[in-house]
């Protein structure tokens, strides 16, 4: 099945969902309890039905940039802090695909869903 933002809801698992990134907060090195370095970077993802966080880790922090279009296969979805985000574990995937069907940022976010900081990045892209 093809999700929407949407749809999602905790505990969905085997996701397969297309979403625009919005925007990318600042990598971040973590060490995992058993020792192992990882690169993470949370963003804001979304589609015309919603928005949510969705966490890149290592390969796909770097390489998903802003703007960018990506397919995800068998992610999954957890409560964290109050807020749903969006996971790519060891067994999803990321794509990053052209679809210039795919609406523009301005057809769904709307600036209450983001804070001051966030404004002028949106503004100016």
């Amino acid at each position: 099945m093809l999700y929407t933002v949407g749809d999602l809801k905790d505990g969905a698992k085997g996701v397969s969902i297309r979403v625009r990134i919005i925007l990318k907060e600042q990598l971040r090195k973590i060490t995992t309890k058993d020792g192992v370095e990882h690169v993470v970077v949370e963003a804001l993802a979304g589609d015309r039905t919603g928005l949510i966080l969705l966490s890149l880790w290592d390969k796909w922090a770097e390489e998903v940039n802003e703007q960018n279009i990506i397919d995800i296969t068998n992610g999954y979805v957890i409560r964290f802090k109050g807020k749903l985000r969006l996971n790519v574990g060891q067994y999803g995937s990321i794509e990053i695909i052209q679809d210039p069907d795919f609406p523009i940022i301005n057809k769904f976010v709307s600036k209450t869903h983001l804070d001051g900081k966030d404004l002028n990045r949106l503004d100016n892209s």
